[in-house]
């Protein structure tokens, strides 16, 4: 496939115009392109995170698996997020699971080309941190007005959508470790 073209990722991160051609070429040319057909897993709750993927179409459902085996979607992100952040920065076992919902254009950046970015104070690593920060920003805002709705009628929880529960990789997993 052929690589991201920079207009499609400015096309869906209008932020990135602060950087230079060349740097949001180095950055392009740093990741994978990857076409992810609906249905698609980017990554299970509890695999190991490796990278983050920067959305220039689609549509992605992140969700967890309750013990009770029911899935609840967590969220939407879409074309201008990026999936996997919390993973590229701390680097611990991906907390959810993530589904593209819509076919979707991504470019792929693994720890090791996101490291030599921010290592190298490449501008495309400070750019893309306020991007993760924003992001971030807004679904931890969403999340307290969410808890805030359930603490005020506890009822609403009843109400969260859920889907039929289907193993997943991770779980099976999460089971044998529990077992030993």
């Amino acid at each position: 496939m052929e690589a991201l073209s920079p207009s499609e990722l400015l096309r869906a991160f209008p932020s990135g115009k602060r950087l230079s051609s060349a740097d949001l070429r180095e950055l392009i040319d740093a990741g994978t392109t990857l076409r992810l057909l609906e249905g698609s897993v980017f990554f299970d709750a509890g695999d190991r995170s490796d990278a983050a993927f920067l959305v220039a179409a689609g549509r992605v459902r992140i969700e967890r698996m309750l013990e009770s085996g029911q899935r609840v979607p967590l969220g939407r992100l879409g074309r201008g997020h990026v999936v996997g952040d919390m993973g590229l920065i701390s680097g611990e076992a991906r907390s959810a699971s993530a589904v593209v919902e819509e076919e979707a254009l991504v470019l792929r950046l693994d720890h090791a080309a996101y490291a030599r970015l921010r290592d190298g104070a490449h501008p495309a690593a400070l750019w893309l941190l306020g991007e993760i920060e924003r992001r971030m920003s807004e679904r931890i805002t969403g999340m307290y007005d969410r808890l805030a709705r359930v603490a005020e009628d506890p009822r609403l929880i009843e109400d969260l959508p859920t889907e039929t529960a289907v193993p997943l990789r991770w779980w099976e997993r999460w089971v044998q470790r529990m077992r030993l």
